[in-house]
């Protein structure tokens, strides 16, 4: 955004005086989801980021790899599809230490992401029980979720403002809306030259794993059946929220909605799991892929499964197709997890597969 387009927005916002910093934010996030709601959405994970950014460089010349890389282009440049990423993708490209490479890689993003990104994983499981915990209550006015859930790839790991400006109080909301809408426009690939090019270490991961597979040995003798894990799991996930859910049960009683007791009982019945889970479709998919593992004792917890977890929960939760690792793909394909009948995504671990799947799609 240049000076002339900033003195812009600036007057624009000091004549929009009336209008919130969160309205004016989210108003920018639900036109971006509309948006996207009309796009095929295609998640790669960092591997196939990886591959294609090599054709894109000419270090790799196989013929499935350039005719999927050209056949995206096609598709995002006509306006059919977006190649959305998440935090976990930035958060491992960080993690090259080859700048050039980081850069290249970067540059494709920006390229097929058209700067799109899911919000950051803690805010999109609150957003999730704000909209099941309203919908089972009754409420008819609600946002598709689907549509508070992206953002720009500046805020990927949320949002921060200016503030305690010198400015007086009208002033400074100007300016933090009119900073917003300059970073709502900066590309991947400015973010990385602003950060440098040291390399991220993300040791925690492989240590979270050691620690869950040291808790999952400790309690192998109580596992009964898949079902029983997956509703630890959930609800363990679930208990990291109870503050925000106990604020959510709150707005939604003073609201008096006429279906909030009856809701709020189904919620701690049986069938919660069959449709108050779902509906948290990131915890969902995240347990169920940690109970996968559990039930299959045998397996044992990396550092880079907590990395594809969040992948899976990102992907399944809110795209069309997921281009990912075979041993992803057939542990989220396994039949008792039930996610290929849940969401409307489809999972594919080669360039061939992927390409029978967008070659009907462009069809």
């Amino acid at each position: 955004m240049g000076i002339e387009n900033i003195v812009n927005t600036i007057d624009f916002h000091r004549a929009q005086a009336d209008v919130s910093l969160d309205q004016h934010v989210r108003r920018k996030r639900i036109q971006l989801g509309t948006e996207i709601a009309t796009k095929y959405r295609i998640y790669l994970d960092l591997r196939f980021w990886i591959l294609l950014r090599d054709v894109e460089l000419g270090r790799n010349d196989n013929r499935e790899l350039v005719l999927l890389l050209s056949q995206i282009k096609c598709l995002v440049d006509d306006g059919v599809a977006v190649c959305p990423i998440s935090e976990s993708v930035f958060v491992e490209l960080m993690k090259q230490s080859d700048a050039e490479t980081r850069i290249a890689t970067a540059n494709l993003i920006d390229r097929m992401s058209l700067g799109v990104t899911l919000i950051v994983h803690p805010q999109r499981i609150s957003q999730e029980l704000c909209n099941a915990i309203y919908m089972q209550a009754g409420a008819d006015d609600l946002i598709p979720l689907n549509a508070l859930v992206w953002t720009k790839l500046s805020y990927i790991f949320g949002e921060t403002h200016p503030h305690q400006t010198p400015f007086d109080a009208s002033e400074e909301l100007v300016i933090q809306k009119a900073f917003f809408d300059h970073m709502w426009e900066i590309s991947l690939t400015e973010m990385i030259g602003y950060l440098g090019f040291e390399e991220w270490h993300q040791q925690g991961w492989q240590q979270t794993a050691d620690l869950l597979n040291a808790g999952n040995k400790q309690y192998a003798n109580k596992i009964r059946s898949y079902k029983q894990v997956y509703r630890v799991e959930f609800e363990g996930g679930l208990s990291l929220f109870k503050e925000d859910m106990l604020e959510l049960f709150k707005e939604v009683g003073d609201a008096r909605y006429e279906d909030f007791e009856k809701s709020s009982e189904n919620i701690s019945k049986k069938e919660r799991l069959s449709k108050f889970s779902k509906s948290v479709r990131t915890l969902h998919i995240g347990a169920c892929c940690h109970a996968a593992v559990r039930w299959d004792q045998s397996r044992q917890l990396t550092g880079n499964d907590l990395l594809d977890f969040h992948h899976a929960e990102a992907a399944i939760g809110y795209c069309n197709m997921f281009l990912t690792e075979t041993p992803l793909k057939t542990l989220v394909s396994q039949n008792h997890l039930g996610l290929m009948r849940d969401f409307s995504c489809v999972v594919e671990s080669s360039a061939s597969g992927a390409l029978r799947v967008l070659n009907g799609l462009n069809g």
